[in-house]
């Protein structure tokens, strides 16, 4: 066993003249090129090996554990393989007793060759182990990929059991029968899923591939669906019957109908609705839609305010959607004690969905980190029920915006159904997403 001793000496400091002090200065500079640089090698003994190694195949790679040896001079544990033909190289410090393998695309036998290595470099006899790795995490992503058919759509879920962090491709056929990429997510999450639309309702080809940080590639999954029929509903039949308990402020010349004009952007001045702060509103907060025709109700998406306030002041962040089936409502609109009740017409309303908007990185506001922005760009996607009657009316409660005010703003919605009028299957709902 090798050690390395140490000669210790002892520093005394006392009063030195600033002349003193020039002097050694100067010959401090006048010698820097020639000092040396890293860990001066102190000899050419090698250090002992590992000992009880032990490897645990992971999905892509693995976990080894083993005993250091007893000595001072160690620097790390090196550790070579080739994958692919390419030589690869994993170091851990002394300070743990394991190394982590990951990014092995295949399940093949890989030789692992360990080395303890000391301050001069010096490697100490190899100790040479063998394993197959499980399937990587992609591959279990893979195995798990489902595609079932949504309105207007699919949706893919998967499982990710290594929660290692992969990126997915998604692809459609187009209308000529030619593969498009229509997004890609990268996600680490156990499970999840995603949903593609808009789509009409033609049998085409689904496509999905996977790609993990070391490029290694999956196969390609590839399914035909038929999405179910929907229609994102005529905003020009959109009005607001101002039921009592609606919170109808206007700041700025901004009305409810800014959000069903088609304009998410105007590049001189905020475009969307904006209600009065100061108007004496309190929360919960209401707002009402006459669609202007009776469909079976699938989805909403909402567009929040943008400019500096995505996932920030009035926009909103916690609210219910109800439904009346019927062009007649059940009370005159007039009706203080009925529609300014929760408790009250809520009993004849039907709730459609409970939602949220969820702030990718769950920072506070005002800090928006490129996966928020994505997202507000995105908009905000959200299911209705589909086990109720075709619906006339949909009405908002607003538990929360981001700054907790009795005030809402928001730039845009698009309501989405089946009503009833599907004529044009081979009809491309591409240029009415909005």
């Amino acid at each position: 066993m090798k050690q390395i001793n140490f000669n210790k000496r002892k520093y005394s400091f006392g009063i030195w003249t600033a002349g003193s002090l020039l002097f050694l200065l100067s010959l401090a500079i006048l010698s820097c090129s020639e000092l040396p640089t890293g860990q001066t090698p102190t000899d050419s003994e090698p250090p002992s090996p590992l000992s009880n190694v032990s490897v645990t195949p992971t999905h892509g790679g693995a976990h080894i554990t083993y005993s250091l040896p007893v000595e001072d001079d160690i620097s790390y544990v090196k550790c070579e393989f080739t994958y692919a033909g390419v030589s690869r190289t994993a170091r851990s410090s002394i300070y743990k007793n394991y190394m982590e393998l990951d990014g092995i695309g295949e399940p093949e036998e890989i030789e692992l060759r360990l080395y303890v290595v000391d301050h001069s470099e010096n490697l100490s006899e190899v100790h040479i182990e063998r394993f197959t790795p499980l399937d990587p995490p992609m591959t279990a992503v893979y195995n798990s990929f489902e595609i079932v058919p949504t309105y207007g759509g699919v949706v893919v879920t998967w499982k990710n059991p290594a929660e290692a962090m992969v990126g997915i491709s998604f692809m459609a056929s187009n209308d000529y029968g030619e593969l498009e990429l229509r997004d890609m997510v990268f996600s680490s999450l156990p499970e999840d899923s995603k949903k593609l639309r808009p789509f009409n309702t033609r049998t085409r080809l689904f496509a999905l591939s996977i790609t993990d940080k070391y490029e290694n590639t999956s196969d390609t999954f590839r399914i035909e669906v038929k999405p179910f029929y929907e229609v994102m509903l005529d905003k020009d039949k959109f009005s607001t019957p101002e039921l009592a308990g609606d919170n109808t402020s206007v700041n700025d010349n901004r009305p409810i109908q800014k959000i069903w004009d088609g304009v998410l952007d105007d590049p001189d001045k905020y475009h969307g609705w904006h209600t009065d702060a100061a108007a004496g509103y309190t929360i919960p907060q209401y707002f009402t839609i006459n669609l202007g025709t009776t469909a079976h109700l699938t989805h909403i998406t909402i567009f929040e305010r943008g400019e500096i306030y995505p996932f920030a002041q009035h926009n909103l962040r916690l609210f219910d959607i109800y439904g009346w089936p019927d062009e007649e409502l059940p009370r005159e609109r007039t009706d203080a004690a009925y529609y300014d009740n929760a408790t009250e017409w809520t009993k004849d309303w039907t709730l459609l969905a409970a939602c949220e908007v969820i702030k990718p990185s769950g920072m506070p506001p005002g800090t928006n980190t490129p996966e928020d922005l994505a997202a507000h760009n995105a908009g905000f996607d959200y299911d209705l029920r589909q086990d109720v009657a075709p619906m006339r009316y949909i009405r908002f409660v607003v538990h929360d915006t981001w700054a907790h005010t009795p005030a809402m703003h928001m730039a845009e919605l698009s309501v989405y159904g089946d009503d009833g009028n599907e004529t044009e299957t081979d009809k491309s709902l591409e240029d009415e997403k909005n």
